[in-house]
């Protein structure tokens, strides 16, 4: 019997309790994690952004992870930021490519399979899909069933070139409803994690996270592919409370928005200055929070 076909009769029900619970925390403690996978803290990056800065940066930071979007038109720009990343011990997070819809499968799996050959050697992470759960993204009113059908199809072709670690689509937000109707179409039976995308303040996102963890297969993670503000709203303080209920849950990875303002978004321009660094790489106050915590 399939994981999703044992736990697909699960009411929700036992959710509404847990988060009943974490609202009468009174703090989340700050510990490394679990001793066997302590979280790892990486930051999304850009082909705008000097790799020459970017990256020996993060590593001073304590940065073990690199997220991007896949192109299979820009391979030089790749193969150096994998190489480089390599070099400062980082693995890189691949996003799969948008696709026009309806999505065909078939060419869609064998592009990813594609981006995956020539980066096996790096052990990339493989993550289906920017936000499926928003039209945005997406390019078509959220469908629930297609994209099951696009997880399964990509991850077994990618696991089938060799891919170890593939999450399904960082949801916006973390989105309970979908994420459980992605374990009953059989998405965990074919992925090796969950990722999502958190912008909630960590108190209230400490409950979301809870409820999905507890719909998660045995051996599903949630990773955290997206959590950020703007400097106006705090980064610092929101950068350590997340990075503790990240710690407190033994979540494997926190991965933030944008390194260098006015990078991140949709279309451009991009005005939300969220990013670790400035847009002229001038440290700022979140990334010394950032540093402090990550190597302590």
């Amino acid at each position: 019997m399939r994981r999703s076909e044992a736990l697909a009769g699960i009411a929700l029900t036992p959710l509404a309790a847990l988060a009943a619970c974490a609202q009468t925390l009174s703090g989340v403690v700050a510990t490394k994690g679990s001793p066997l996978r302590p979280t790892a803290f990486g930051c999304q990056v850009y082909p705008s952004d000097d790799l020459g800065q970017v990256i020996p940066l993060l590593a001073a930071c304590g940065s073990k992870l690199l997220r991007i979007t896949a192109n299979n038109d820009n391979f030089p720009y790749f193969d150096t930021l994998f190489a480089a990343a390599a070099q400062h011990g980082m693995r890189v997070v691949v996003i799969s490519q948008y696709a026009a819809q309806p999505v065909d499968l078939t060419a869609y799996a064998a592009n990813a399979v594609t981006f995956h050959e020539r980066y096996a050697t790096y052990d990339p992470i493989w993550e289906l899909w920017n936000e499926p759960n928003l039209a945005q993204y997406w390019g078509a009113p959220p469908d629930r069933v297609a994209y099951a059908k696009l997880a399964i199809a990509t991850a077994t072709a990618l696991r089938n070139a060799g891919a170890r670690e593939i999450l399904s689509g960082g949801t916006s937000g973390v989105d309970v409803n979908w994420l459980y109707d992605l374990r009953i179409h059989g998405v965990f039976d074919a992925v090796t994690g969950c990722a999502v995308h958190s912008y909630q303040k960590p108190a209230k996102a400490l409950n979301e996270y809870l409820q999905a963890v507890s719909l998660m297969p045995p051996g599903i993670a949630i990773y955290t592919t997206e959590a950020c503000v703007v400097t106006s709203s705090g980064q610092p303080s929101f950068f350590r409370d997340m990075w503790n209920v990240h710690r407190y849950l033994g979540l494997p990875a926190l991965v933030w928005c944008e390194f260098r303002d006015g990078t991140a978004g949709p279309n451009p321009p991009y005005t939300d200055p969220m990013g670790l660094v400035t847009a002229d790489y001038v440290l700022k106050d979140v990334y010394y929070t950032a540093q402090a915590l990550i190597n302590t």
